[in-house]
């Protein structure tokens, strides 16, 4: 009788013990899946900033942005003024919008044409032709096409 008692003692003892592993592997198991969602919420913050991130990058790859400025004087009348495309993207239908390129401001002509596309990193010139007593302040509006939008416009101010 002794021996049975002992193996019912040994038996409920291993029960109890394999109950509380399993109960203690339950509560882990729920920790660690619990780790596993907030870690992938965080992921998935990083992943949304990543994409944003890539997809402005785009954006200013695509972008044309433009620098405009008078060349120094080179006499007899002519005033070079310099477009380049300071952006990353390439431009295109570059045309001239309003101007104050005027004979009662001193311009006698400008020979400014429709640029059909300009890279980036690349310049395009054109010559106004003076009269005496030419205004030494201008103002002239870009009006041009990129991948991201049509007829963008800006304005500029030229000092001869």
């Amino acid at each position: 009788m002794e021996a049975n008692t002992i193996s019912y003692i040994a038996l409920s003892i291993s029960t109890i013990t394999a109950i509380s592993g399993f109960f203690v592997f339950l509560r882990y198991d729920r920790r660690l899946k619990k780790q596993a969602r907030e870690l992938n919420k965080k992921l998935e913050i990083i992943y949304d900033s990543q994409i944003k991130k890539i997809e402005q990058e785009k954006t200013i790859q695509d972008t044309a942005t433009f620098l405009v400025k008078s060349l120094p004087y080179n006499g007899d009348g002519k005033h070079t003024i310099r477009i380049s495309n300071i952006g990353k993207g390439k431009a295109m239908n570059i045309r001239l919008g309003e101007n104050t390129f005027t004979n009662a401001n001193g311009i006698a002509s400008c020979n400014f044409e429709t640029i059909n596309g300009l890279e980036p990193k690349v310049n395009a010139d054109f010559t106004l032709w003076t009269l005496n007593g030419v205004k030494q302040n201008f103002t002239m509006t870009l009006i041009w096409n990129d991948k991201q939008n049509k007829d963008n416009s800006k304005e500029f101010s030229i000092n001869l």
